[in-house]
């Protein structure tokens, strides 16, 4: 056999086992570029972006990592409000105005600012739903108005323009995809507001990942039931 059919079978081999050996998450690997996100870091597995966006001074920012963790918990975790002082920055208050069935909620949250700058609190509505691209779950996240959740006197308002997590399950870990566009408000600049917004998506990745590691946290129950029937159906 010569020596070129021999490197010949040989490609063909490393190409086949490739296929199936190569981390299943690759296949899923999101082109950001493609989507106007600037790759700015990566540092511990997690992956940071930032968009600009028509009509906003203000960026977007994004990040993706894998956890070790299934998609029921880390929905838990985002809902579990009780425990967010453990892992989120600056959090004040949180809690639930409205579960809408099947898979929507309105939430509540408030942050605690340094002096001089305002505490921001914002009012946003959560939709669930399942991507059969992905075979993963989307969340959308965006600000709504809701007079049982109004204006507090020093507190300013802020805007989430637009929020979407993707989490896509890849056997006993999950890819976590999160992008947001916020505002918010008030007299803080643009310019500050993204300097500090590009470290958003590592911490609160990084807090993410630890937080998952708590023995108390569980599934979601409207995953089970609701959501988890439709990915496995995708299989």
């Amino acid at each position: 056999m010569s020596a070129l059919i021999r490197n010949c079978i040989r490609l063909a081999l490393f190409l086949t086992l490739g296929a199936f050996l190569w981390p299943a998450h690759s296949a899923l690997a999101r082109d950001w570029a493609a989507d106007g996100w600037e790759f700015v870091s990566e540092s511990e597995g997690i992956k940071v972006f930032r968009k600009s966006y028509p009509k906003s001074d203000v960026k977007g920012v994004a990040g993706e990592t894998v956890v070790d963790a299934s998609v029921g918990k880390i929905l838990w975790i985002l809902l579990d409000h009780p425990h967010k002082p453990e892992w989120i920055n600056h959090f004040k208050e949180a809690y639930t105005v409205e579960t809408i069935p099947p898979t929507s909620n309105i939430q509540y949250s408030q942050f605690n600012l340094p002096f001089p700058a305002s505490n921001r609190d914002f009012v946003f509505r959560n939709d669930f739903s399942v991507d059969q691209k992905t075979k993963g779950i989307v969340i959308d996240v965006k600000s709504v108005a809701d007079k049982r959740a109004p204006e507090r006197d020093g507190i300013v308002r802020g805007e989430i323009i637009r929020g979407r997590y993707f989490l896509i399950p890849q056997g006993d870990k999950t890819i976590i995809q999160a992008e947001y566009l916020a505002d918010p408000k008030g007299l803080i600049p643009a310019w500050l507001i993204n300097f500090f917004q590009k470290e958003w998506p590592y911490k609160t990745l990084d807090a993410m990942r630890k937080q998952l590691r708590k023995p108390y946290v569980q599934e979601w129950d409207v995953y089970t039931k609701e959501l988890k029937p439709k990915l496995d159906a995708l299989k």
